[in-house]
């Protein structure tokens, strides 16, 4: 019901009766010394602005207005990075993501199971993670719609609710009770899905998705380990022509040429120091045959995976992307997330020091430009900000 002006409180009046820009959220500025705006794009003794949540202005395309006016916040001689994107994950809610009783279930939300205030979430800012790729139970052949999400200070947020489809072919989605038992059961059962969809013959919701995925409109995640498993996901790309990112990936390095062939990307599992070498060096051949890659699992772990993969030959710049950019283009959101380039996410995590260097302390995690982990300088205003070299 509305209420007539007359009737509101006088606190409601004094709330509608101020302009527009006193209810506009001020600027922030954001300066250090080194700021990455994306593998391989660095800027240094600059800034950037961020003005309702996303990234405006970057280095000497501040305008001078827009400078003076907004409230600064100088992390000095630190380092300022994308904030990491986990790619892949069910955060620990794999049976809150997939259907025990069927597993085609392509039209199944991800979204729906989301819980804001769920701890893995909300603890993932202290390892530098903005964003995360929510995805189907690998249990399920195929699994749903997988959304993209965001912790926060005290709560979660979607930010896409519909940016993946998820599938699967690994031992996780065959099981004695219930179809299907094998490898080539299953490999059956998404070539006749796919088909159908192909053919258009009394589409439903769940074979419309499967027509997202032929279009290209929706990205295809599927869960793959062995070489048999990774070439049966390949030959169905190939099939039904659309681009897959792998997931998991173990037995890659078998069937580098047709993933490259393939345009597909692999996400790994996240590295530890004592992994067998294959596993260490396998991220250096994947990049060195042109295939993207990046890391998913543990996400205290993801730094440490791309410091590993470094070690063991992987160049600087693309073990950088592996966390960031990268990620967020195997999801299709790269406009969103994974740099720090106009409208992109005001997302970024501050080191002391190089962050593929384990010496370099984790400073402070900010999503949409709100501080959400560790801590943050002494924020002015001033009209006298440092101008960018």
């Amino acid at each position: 019901m509305r209420i007539p002006m007359k009737h509101a409180p006088l606190a409601v009046v004094a709330l509608l009766a101020t302009t527009g820009a006193e209810l506009v959220a001020q600027d922030l500025l954001v300066q250090a010394k080194t700021i990455v705006i994306a593998p391989g794009s660095t800027i240094t003794d600059s800034a950037f602005l961020v003005r309702d949540g996303k990234v405006a202005y970057v280095g000497d395309d501040i305008p001078g207005e827009a400078r003076s006016g907004a409230r600064v916040v100088d992390y000095g001689d630190a380092i300022i990075s994308p904030g990491f994107v986990l790619a892949a994950t069910t955060l620990g809610r794999e049976a809150d993501l997939g259907e025990t009783a069927f597993a085609f279930t392509p039209d199944l939300r991800a979204v729906e199971a989301f819980d804001p205030w769920q701890d893995e979430l909300l603890e993932l800012a202290q390892y530098g993670v903005t964003s995360v790729g929510l995805k189907p139970a690998s249990r399920n052949v195929a699994g749903g719609v997988g959304a993209l999400v965001k912790p926060g200070a005290e709560r979660g947020a979607v930010a896409v609710p519909e940016a993946f489809a998820g599938f699967s072919l690994n031992s996780n989605a065959r099981s004695q009770q219930r179809q299907p038992t094998s490898l080539m059961g299953a490999k059956e059962m998404l070539r006749e899905s796919f088909e159908a969809a192909r053919l258009g013959v009394q589409l439903g919701p769940d074979l419309a998705e499967l027509r997202q995925v032929m279009s290209g409109a929706r990205r295809a995640l599927v869960h793959a380990d062995t070489f048999a498993e990774l070439n049966t996901a390949l030959e169905l790309a190939e099939t039904y022509q659309f681009t897959p990112v792998i997931v998991g990936g173990t037995d890659a390095d078998r069937v580098l040429e047709r993933i490259g062939k393939s345009a597909a990307g692999v996400v790994l599992r996240t590295l530890s120091p004592t992994d067998r070498i294959a596993e260490l060096t396998l991220p250096k051949k994947l990049a060195e045959a042109g295939i993207p890659f990046c890391f998913a699992a543990a996400p205290h772990q993801l730094r440490l995976s791309a410091v590993l993969a470094v070690r063991h030959g992987l160049d600087r710049r693309t073990a950088h992307a592996a966390l960031t950019r990268t990620p967020a283009t195997m999801l299709g959101q790269q406009a969103l997330v994974g740099s720090l380039r106009q409208g992109c996410g005001a997302d970024f995590v501050v080191h002391d020091g190089d962050l593929l260097d384990l010496s370099a302390r984790h400073v402070a995690t900010w999503i949409d430009g709100q501080l959400v982990d560790g801590a943050a300088p002494t924020a002015k205003n001033t009209s006298k900000n440092k101008k960018d070299s």
